[in-house]
């Protein structure tokens, strides 16, 4: 686990979260070795085992889960931050934490994520269902004459899952609703060949004990060198671009096991470097640090936003204390202690239930503890007019009759307006499709998630972006019926900041509408209350302790200005595209606040939900009115 610590701390290490799958080999090792040497001994018990593992695992998790939910009060959002934090200390005291942040969080690199406290408890999950089911498995495969017939089993269940994870890791799409590369990260299924790996050696090594005596006196320094020299290849290769757990994933493992079989063949002095007190002691703390790291990482986070390799430092080591005194007055006492079994269930589940309890009320709590949260957490969730008919496209196929199913008619129509864009385009529908009421025309509001408007767009995960807004141009340009106007509108921040030529790729677009004599009116993106990077990725901020909405100017500025810039300085030189810009609705040139009229204009840091899109109708009308006025 130390180098996910190092990984997350922010050293040069860019493969450290594979550290994950060296655990998991380990693990499968240990485990497999010591049920092994229970059942030959006819000292094996299943309620013994998982009474160990409850002993082992629960007493210093739960108080790492009381202690987050309590200081996510403090200082997260009682709006989004917050009942994120308690949903995932739920799901992983019910062992399902992986399967809960599969389905809120995204990717494991996605920035929601990130800023998740919690988001190192799916590897605890994942470790948790192998101890569930793993034993079983053994006690059919034990049953098999014979180690080699036992290994010929393991393996041919690790090579399953190693195609499973390989197919999920490269497959485009989605299975049961989630991106299937986000399948292969997170769940158990495509984890069992790391375990395996581990258990297969573990029977080999126990089921041939004269292995070491056969072998040359040099093959334990080769195989440990050899080890080593693939974690340095690993490094070397691998980073969080890489698909994962697909291929590349067999380098860790091949390292793990490698290092393992040395140590197991004979003395070497990589086993020796291994067995040193600092890094023996570090392993005995390396449960306890990997409990404590991330969370303290991102509440430091919270507290200094982008914060300087110091202030990081600093988490880690608060962490390396926390997890001293968890190891010496929590894990080892309980560990070690005389318990009798059933009181061990017992107190399992009532430390359960103590979670469960905190993380259920802990939501409602933080919000009815700060003024106008609750209210806030309520308007937040108000869709706009298009995500409301389902009509920004995402998690789906497209499909060109969707032109036709997303269009609001206005009988006796004087026109009608095409939205094209992605989700932010889709923030403005229904202040749009209310001016364009109010001046009898009809709005086709169909969007694209995560699209550029360009016959040439990057297709994203769900669907084909360019097909969209090659229907949609084609739709305008070549039909007997021309829109009077066609709006336009992206989320500028992100695509300028991956894509510093942003937006000239809309020009083409553009150009051909305007080409044709079709005004365009182009809408400038709205403040946004933070970036992917930020540890709060919320308009309103902080928990009982410092609780704010809104954000200097200036701080957004810092951020969105250049974005802004680069906006304003290309559409607004296109001959036939007016701008719009909404930026004075919320920014007043000292403050910017998601806050309309009292009211949650935002459903996220950069998403006008419902009441933001309104708040702008009456803009859009005026200077829709005005372009194209006779």
């Amino acid at each position: 686990m130390i180098f996910v610590v190092l990984y997350h701390a922010g050293l040069p290490l860019p493969a450290g979260f594979a550290g994950v799958d060296v655990f998991f080999v380990i693990s499968g090792f240990v485990i497999t070795g010591q049920i092994q040497r229970l059942r030959d001994g006819g000292r094996f018990s299943f309620p013994v085992f998982y009474a160990r593992r409850v002993r082992r695992l629960l007493p210093a998790m739960v108080v790492m889960l009381l202690v987050v939910v309590l200081l996510s009060l403090l200082f997260q959002s009682p709006l989004d931050a917050q009942p994120a934090t308690a949903s995932t200390a739920l799901a992983a005291v019910l062992l399902v934490g992986n399967l809960q942040i599969l389905g809120t969080s995204g990717g494991y690199f996605a920035a929601a994520a990130e800023t998740n406290p919690l988001l190192h408890v799916w590897s605890l999950s994942v470790e948790e269902q192998f101890y569930l089911v793993f034993p079983l498995l053994l006690v059919v495969v034990w049953k098999l004459a014979g180690p080699q017939r036992r290994i010929l089993a393991l393996t041919l269940i690790s090579a399953a899952s190693f195609a499973l994870s390989v197919w999920w890791s490269f497959a485009d799409g989605r299975i049961g609703g989630h991106p299937a590369a986000d399948l292969a990260f997170y769940t158990a299924p495509t984890r069992v060949w790391e375990f395996g790996a581990g258990a297969v050696l573990a029977v080999w090594v126990t089921s041939w004990r004269t292995a070491s005596a056969r072998s040359p006196r040099w093959a334990p320094t080769a195989l440990g060198a050899a080890g080593l020299v693939t974690l340095l290849v690993l490094n070397l290769t691998v980073d969080r671009a890489t698909p994962w757990p697909g291929p590349a994933a067999l380098l860790p493992v091949l390292a793990t096991v490698l290092l393992i079989l040395a140590g197991t063949v004979g003395p070497n002095p990589v086993t020796r470097l291994l067995a040193s007190t600092l890094l023996r002691v570090t392993g005995d703390l390396s449960y306890s640090i990997y409990l404590w790291h991330w969370p303290m990482i991102v509440f430091a986070a919270v507290l200094w936003p982008d914060p300087p390799p110091a202030v990081t430092l600093a988490a880690v080591l608060v962490s390396l204390l926390l997890a001293v005194l968890s190891y010496r007055y929590v894990e080892q006492p309980l560990r070690h202690g005389r318990i009798a079994l059933p009181r061990v269930y017992l107190g399992g589940a009532v430390s359960a239930a103590v979670v469960v309890l905190i993380a259920v009320t802990a939501p409602a709590a933080g919000a009815q503890g700060i003024p106008d949260a609750a209210g806030y957490a309520q308007q937040r969730d108000l869709p706009t007019y298009g995500r409301e008919k389902n009509c920004l496209i995402h998690d789906r196929a497209y499909d060109a009759s969707e032109l036709t199913r997303c269009t609001d008619v206005v009988p006796s129509a004087k026109g009608w307006v095409m939205l094209a864009g992605d989700s932010h385009a889709d923030a403005l529908s229904t202040g749009l499709i209310g001016a364009d009421r109010r001046l009898g025309l009809s709005t086709q509001y169909a969007t694209g998630a995560s699209c550029v408007f360009s016959r040439t767009a990057a297709a994203n995960h769900e669907f084909d972006c360019a097909a969209l807004a090659s229907d949609q141009l084609d739709r305008a340009v070549s039909g007997d019926d021309p829109p009077s106007l066609v709006v336009v509108s992206s989320w500028a921040l992100h695509r300028y900041r991956n894509d510093q030529t942003w937006p000239e790729p809309l020009r083409p677009a553009l150009e051909e509408l305007t080409q044709e004599g079709i005004p365009v009116l182009y809408v400038m993106d709205v403040p946004s209350f933070a970036t992917e990077a930020m540890h709060e990725q919320g308009v309103c901020r902080g928990g009982l302790a410092n609780w704010i909405c809104g954000r200097s100017e200036s701080g957004v500025l810092s951020y969105q200005g250049a974005a802004r810039d680069a906006e304003f300085a290309t559409v607004s030189r296109m001959p036939g595209v007016a701008v719009y810009d909404p930026w004075s609705r919320f920014c007043d040139g000292t403050m910017c606040s998601p806050l309309v009229d009292g009211r949650l204009a935002y459903y996220d840091y950069s998403h006008l939900n419902r009441i933001g899109s309104a708040s702008l109708s009456t803009d859009l009308e005026s200077v829709i009115a005005g372009i194209l006025k006779p």
